[in-house]
């Protein structure tokens, strides 16, 4: 008789959703005119190195305690990509904490109306599994940044 194994499989990122933006905007208007729809104050802290060769721009803004993290990422460095995601990728918005379908849609709506987005969507991200190790290092860039910020 055969024994079954059971495989116990964790979501890493359960409390993330990552909105995929296609912008050939400089990272600073991008985080400008996120800034100026959605009421954030993004800061650019330190370029995180997804690839561990080129810095890419890195932009973070916390909605207070209980509420939102967002993290606003360059994909692209010059003409280089950190990574090739179909469809076409220049951004991932990422957003920490419980987020209600109907806000998210609601985000998404604002992103395709500034000027020089040609798209946006909600990643899946168990459709996308060369994602996971960006958010990873992305995650830990941003844990560094801060303690470097309360040091």
């Amino acid at each position: 008789m055969a024994i079954k194994k059971n495989k116990l499989v964790i979501a890493p990122f359960d409390d993330i959703r990552i909105i995929g933006i296609n912008a050939p905007l400089a990272d600073y208007k991008l985080a400008y005119y996120c800034n100026e729809t959605f009421h954030f104050t993004f800061t650019r802290l330190k370029e995180v190195l997804l690839d561990n060769v080129l810095p890419y721009a890195f932009f973070y803004y916390n909605a207070g305690e209980n509420r939102n993290t967002y993290n606003l990422v360059s994909l692209k460095h010059k003409d280089h990509r950190c990574v090739k995601l179909n469809p076409h990728i220049d951004y991932l918005l990422i957003v920490r904490n419980p987020i209600t379908a109907e806000r998210l849609d609601q985000m998404i709506k604002n992103i395709r109306g500034i000027p020089g987005v040609v798209h946006a969507y909600v990643m899946e991200l168990s459709r996308t599994p060369a994602i996971d190790v960006l958010l990873e290092r992305i995650e830990m860039h941003e844990q560094q940044c801060l303690e470097e910020l309360n040091a």
